[in-house]
């Protein structure tokens, strides 16, 4: 289909391009209906079709792919959202790629998409992304064809993902040009000062051409006076530049104004290269990403057909009609098996026996993942996915209070499995209390949820969280970032710390601290990220805490000290009678019991069934 839509060539109606429109619109579809990761997939093969098509740049590549990415992490927000995610992602790297001279993808086309976007109903395009997918799965594949597919597919994405590194590369030697273009403007204030005062003096020649090298000694001892001071007056000046000058009033005045005017473009200056620091640090992130797609595309995926025999057997002894399985082991090892078979109904009765025999066969206990029932109802055919049953399950309580009762925390969390065998709790801290506090610690969890969910590695996450949100506003935005991340196969636990209070392993017979000194995200343009790596067991506790509560504890000599031990003082086995216990004695610690800031606490336990 998309290639048909790059046939279209320059077609165009009333100056609009079709092909353009079209594209914009699939991605607009798949990304609204299929989340982040499809849509910034679908976004990335758009770009390289209307690339092999028309020889575009690649930059037009990174364009449909990032507007593709945030129209499916705004998809939350309805359609609006959609297509707000289009705008704003041509925005940003029009903006930061050409100076907003030169649109990428032109507002006109964008415009037109939205409206057919916003004029179909959510029940075609439903039809449509469905009837895409059965006609992939229908398709009679070759296998030459689709290995030849794969490596032009993986060689382009490997090349986008070097053109990302290029212009990474090029927006930080841009950056590093900041200390030679400082020299030069030092000289500049210079000529703007003799041409505002001298040049129609009549010593002007005297000072400027028989004195020059004098004149400029006197001026370099002028611009000491202002790196001090912020200023000069007659008395910084020499005395014998003052007997010589007939209008040093004026002199002095141009100085002072020329300085202010150096020292406001210094600061737009500084802006204007850490914005493009972090656009390089984007430009590097999406390069990983795409790189890591190519990565998993390139992997030859093995299916294993006598797995797939032996169980289609034994189900169809168990009395299951029309059975087809599909089996093949992911990269983390574990079997994955996508089962068709004439179900029951919808009464769930068959999913225990499926999972009996599914089990026996493999060697493992095998459960079905998720908890929806599969039944198609029209067709009356059950379809359900099998993992290998988690060593580990995770239970989570949470306690909070505001500082103050008339506003909302600041303080806010999330916790979620998601999907792979990873157990996510993350617990973000805003900077200052009230909504200001909250707005920047719910955009930061939320951002947390949707990278991780579309398969970010933290890495990546955590800088472009940061990057946004030093590019957010002028204003200062900054908020810790916390986040524990569980394998609830063999119970290793990662620990991401930017800026957030120590977290606490409450194990058996003591409370382990686990703490790294850094500065929250939202402050610096870089940020240096330290993973800790911990093992727990069956009956364990992860307590991570907002700083609130360490501050209630500061009259004490050590005030994490003593956390640590009002924790392993605790008998109850309930997350969450323990982090309303843990509030509970933090309140206490507090002058009146009135919290000293806004005040988080998620307890979870780690435990392991029989």
């Amino acid at each position: 289909m998309l290639f048909l839509v790059g046939g279209l060539g320059t077609w165009s109606v009333l100056g609009v391009s079709l092909r353009n429109v079209l594209c914009i619109l699939t991605i607009l579809v798949f990304s609204y209906r299929t989340g982040a990761g499809n849509g910034a997939a679908i976004g990335v093969i758009v770009g390289t079709v209307i690339s092999i098509s028309s020889n575009s740049s690649p930059i037009m590549v990174s364009s449909y792919a990032f507007c593709g990415l945030l129209s499916g992490i705004l998809r939350n927000m309805g359609k609006v959202g959609s297509c707000m995610g289009v705008l704003m992602g041509n925005a940003v790297l029009t903006f930061y790629t050409n100076g907003s001279t030169e649109v990428l993808i032109y507002l006109y086309e964008i415009i037109v998409a939205i409206i057919l976007f916003m004029v179909i109903p959510n029940k075609v395009t439903d039809v449509v992304v469905n009837k895409f997918n059965k006609a992939l799965a229908a398709k009679g594949d070759k296998k030459g064809y689709s290995i030849r597919i794969k490596e032009i597919t993986v060689e382009k994405l490997n090349k986008f993902s070097k053109a990302f590194r290029e212009m990474a590369k090029t927006f930080d030697e841009i950056s590093e040009t900041r200390s030679i273009t400082e020299k030069q403007d030092i000289t500049a204030i210079f000529d703007r000062v003799a041409d505002r005062v001298c040049k129609d003096c009549s010593l002007c020649s005297h000072c400027w051409e028989q004195n020059f090298c004098n004149t400029y000694q006197i001026l370099f001892k002028i611009v000491e006076k202002l790196d001090c001071k912020g200023w000069i007056d007659q008395q910084d000046i020499p005395q014998y530049f003052l007997d010589r000058c007939e209008r040093i009033d004026d002199f002095v005045k141009a100085v002072n104004y020329t300085y202010e005017l150096f020292k406001v473009d210094m600061v737009w200056r500084s802006r204007i290269n850490e914005s493009r620091g972090l656009v390089s640090q984007q430009m590097r992130s999406m390069s990983t990403i795409i790189s890591n797609l190519a990565v998993e595309l390139n992997t030859n995926i093995i299916f294993k057909e006598d797995i797939e025999y032996n169980i289609l057997l034994a189900l169809t002894k168990k009395g299951l009609r029309n059975v087809e399985a599909v089996v093949y082991e992911n990269k983390n090892g574990n079997y994955e098996i996508s089962l068709s078979y004439k179900g029951c109904g919808g009464k769930r009765s068959c999913i225990g026996c499926v999972e009996k025999v599914v089990s026996d066969v493999i060697g493992c206990k095998m459960v079905k993942n998720g908890t929806d029932c599969g039944l198609n109802t029209k067709t009356d055919m059950c379809s359900i996915k099998l993992v290998k049953e988690e060593t580990f399950k995770i239970i989570t309580g949470v306690a909070r209070v505001a500082k103050d009762e008339k506003h909302v925390s600041g303080d806010n969390y999330t916790f979620l499995n998601s999907g792979d065998g990873k157990y996510i709790a993350a617990l973000s801290d805003g900077m200052g209390t009230g909504h200001k506090a909250y707005l920047q610690s719910k955009a930061t969890v939320n951002l947390i949820e949707q990278f991780m969910e579309s398969g970010f590695d933290k890495d990546t996450t955590v800088k472009l969280i940061n990057s946004i949100l030093v590019l957010k506003s002028n204003d200062e935005t900054f908020a810790t970032i916390d986040i524990s991340v569980v394998d609830l196969y063999d119970g290793e636990v990662e620990f991401v710390k930017v800026g957030a209070a120590p977290t606490f392993i409450k194990r058996d017979d003591y409370v382990e601290i686990i703490r790294a000194a850094s500065l929250p995200a939202g402050i610096l343009s870089n940020v240096e990220l330290e993973l800790i790596h911990k093992n727990v067991n069956s009956g364990e506790y992860i307590i991570m805490v907002s700083d609130g509560i360490v501050d209630s504890f500061k009259n004490s000599d050590d005030s994490i000290i003593e956390v640590q031990n009002i924790i392993s003082q605790m008998t109850s086995k309930n997350p969450q009678k323990i982090a309303d216990d843990i509030l509970a004695e933090a309140l206490s610690r507090c002058k009146d019991k009135e919290p000293v800031d806004d005040m988080m606490v998620m307890v979870s336990k780690i435990w392991k069934p029989l």
